[in-house]
């Protein structure tokens, strides 16, 4: 963000509405040790999506990405994708 530390225009603060009732699900992964995404923005929007749409899945480990380095989340996303096999909200891969 240092680039951006002079930029002349003035940002805005505004919280987009990101609800989806009536969407299939979507899944949201939330990876403890990503030092790029912060956990707790996934969690944050599986919720916001609302009940029955935003499902998130919880993986414990470090680094930023985690499909095909965690065996656990790869299986569910796989199945996901290529099934339409949603797992359960709050799943957690260790």
């Amino acid at each position: 963000m240092l680039q951006c530390t002079d930029w002349p225009v003035d940002g805005h603060a505004s919280t987009v509405d990101v609800s989806a009732d009536g969407a299939d699900p979507v899944l949201v992964i939330g990876n403890t040790g990503d030092p790029a995404t912060p956990y707790e923005g996934a969690k944050k929007m599986a919720d916001q999506l609302g009940e029955g749409v935003g499902v998130h899945v919880t993986v414990r480990g470090e680094g930023h990405g985690t499909y095909g380095v965690n065996d656990c989340l790869t299986g569910l996303v796989d199945e996901y994708l290529l099934d339409g096999t949603v797992p359960k909200h709050g799943t957690v891969c260790s």
